[in-house]
């Protein structure tokens, strides 16, 4: 922190209080009526301030032993803040809060003008760039938490293409994924995006349907569960009824861009290398470049998309202890192809943390 010119760090979002306190919100909408605060001193001393309604479960999870508490809902309780605040000796210099890159306040605009009337004496300024320094890089308890989640949604994908019918809908092969994740000790489902029918290849961000599968569908789901607050995040694919060439050449095209990305993972690596060899692979392959929504990949911790991106406009250096995921995709009137896959790169080169089958499932 003091690297970083910075006296103290006050805290609102959700996920930056779970990672540097260890409490997690059981529903961080509420944070709208009821938000929350951790304040971090140059020299390590650190408080929450919390509603009176979470106190027992952040004394309980928390590994911040100064927890105080507010009574009101509405307006943030900046004065009380700003007492906290003074306790840990931050009264003058720069004050660090979520204000950049990626980050967002978890109070109201209204909210953060009062809180600046009241720490005048005090420069608040972005610490988006120290957030994600830490953040970035994951602990090996964080990678062992990725690690379950992703073995998680590997079972999930398995049990619900083994399931998934012809007459079924797309809703109920979900169902049987988000009870996979549950029972196989998931904190819970993070998400499912699904889509089938050669209609609705485009529609890849749509929610299950009561659409009824059919035979020369293709079923394709992204999906993630939480461990502990961690989440995974990668998708498949399943096909009622036999092989095709224009089947099997489509993720063929698909595997070789990933094993391309793969193998251009390295510690000291730029990200936009990675992406440029995706995009060369495309080209080798003589299709299109499809680059996503601006990027063909992204870091995953306690969110589903957090920085950095696998972009080519993106020059973060791969070190160890990194997590993304790669993405890249075609989608065509025989379906979507994309095959994500989430890497760690490691000391001497890069794991792959996905254990799901790369094919495509052939349901008969």
């Amino acid at each position: 922190m003091r690297q970083s010119g910075l006296d103290g760090v006050l805290l609102t979002a959700e996920s930056n209080i779970d990672y540097f306190s260890g409490f997690r919100h059981h529903a961080p909408w509420t944070l709208f009526a009821r938000p929350f605060f951790q304040i971090i001193s140059a020299d390590g001393r650190s408080a929450l301030l919390t509603h009176t309604f979470l106190e027992p479960e952040m004394r309980r999870t928390s590994a911040v032993a100064d927890i105080r508490t507010f009574a009101t809902s509405g307006d943030a309780p900046v004065a009380q803040v700003r007492e906290i605040m003074s306790e840990l000796g931050i009264q003058r210099g720069k004050l660090g809060m979520e204000l950049g890159y990626e980050q967002r306040l978890g109070i109201s605009l209204n909210d953060f003008r009062r809180l600046e009337v009241e720490l005048s004496s005090i420069s608040i300024v972005d610490a988006s760039t120290l957030l994600w320094s830490l953040r970035m890089i994951k602990s090996s308890a964080e990678i062992e938490l990725m690690r379950q989640s992703a073995a998680v949604t590997s079972a999930a994908f398995a049990a619900g293409f083994s399931a998934a019918r012809p007459g079924m809908t797309d809703a109920q092969v979900c169902q049987v994924c988000a009870r996979t994740m549950v029972e196989q000790g998931a904190e819970r489902p993070g998400f499912i995006l699904v889509t089938s029918g050669q209609k609705n290849y485009k529609v890849l961000s749509g929610k299950p349907t009561d659409r009824k599968l059919e035979r020369g569908d293709m079923i394709w789901i992204d999906m993630g569960a939480v461990a502990n607050g961690y989440w995974s995040d990668f998708c498949r694919a399943a096909y009622f009824g036999k092989p095709t060439k224009e089947l099997e050449d489509g993720q063929k095209v698909i595997l070789d861009v990933n094993d391309a990305m793969i193998g251009a993972t390295r510690p000291g690596e730029p990200l936009r290398n990675i992406a440029a060899a995706a995009v060369n692979a495309f080209k080798k392959s003589g299709l299109e470049v499809s680059i996503g929504s601006g990027r063909i990949g992204h870091g995953m911790g306690l969110m589903s998309t957090e920085p950095p991106h696998v972009a080519l406009y993106d020059d973060t250096i791969c070190e160890e202890g990194l997590i993304f995921t790669i993405e890249p995709r075609i989608t065509n009137e025989h379906g979507v192809f994309n095959c994500e896959e989430l890497l760690l790169v490691t000391k001497s080169g890069v794991e792959i943390m996905t254990t799901s089958p790369r094919h495509i499932t052939y349901i008969q």
